[in-house]
């Protein structure tokens, strides 16, 4: 485990201990841990790698990589639960997609990787912001603030 997942509470945690079957030596499902899912969002492949690299530093991990925020929607559909989001997006933009509200549906902590202007008003939302560049220390930081923020 490397030092990046020191203190991040989000990276692997188990759901609630069900009963198990010892007379057949059985783990039930529900045992299973509870992968986080990140989802980026960056034209920038070089850059996505980046973050999805540093990500997955800290731990298990599922990442999906869009290009365009169009592609966010149907990401969400399939996924009942994301952990956070990394966004090439302007606060006002992701404002005016409704896709603040999508993405509260789905509990996703939203981290912001453009727009630094905004950076006050996003913190104010609960939201995070990591600005480029970036370096895995910053990327941590920027998640722990936004689940510290909701907290």
């Amino acid at each position: 485990m490397s030092q990046l997942n020191a203190g991040v509470p989000i990276v692997l945690y188990p759901r609630s201990m069900p009963e198990i079957d010892t007379m057949n030596n059985a783990m039930p499902e529900t045992m299973n841990p509870v992968i986080p899912v990140f989802l980026v969002l960056e034209r920038d492949a070089l850059i996505a790698e980046d973050i999805m690299g540093s990500l997955a530093d800290m731990g298990p991990c599922r990442t999906i990589h869009v290009s365009d925020a169009s592609e966010i929607t149907p990401h969400l559909s399939a996924e009942p639960a994301v952990s956070a989001v990394f966004l090439e997006m302007r606060l006002t933009q992701v404002l005016e997609l409704g896709l603040d509200r999508r993405l509260a549906e789905h509990g996703a902590h939203v981290i912001l990787t453009i727009g630094e202007d905004d950076a006050d008003h996003a913190q104010a939302l609960g939201w995070g912001m990591l600005v480029r560049p970036f370096t895995d220390e910053m990327l941590r930081e920027a998640l722990m603030g936004t689940i510290e923020r909701r907290r």
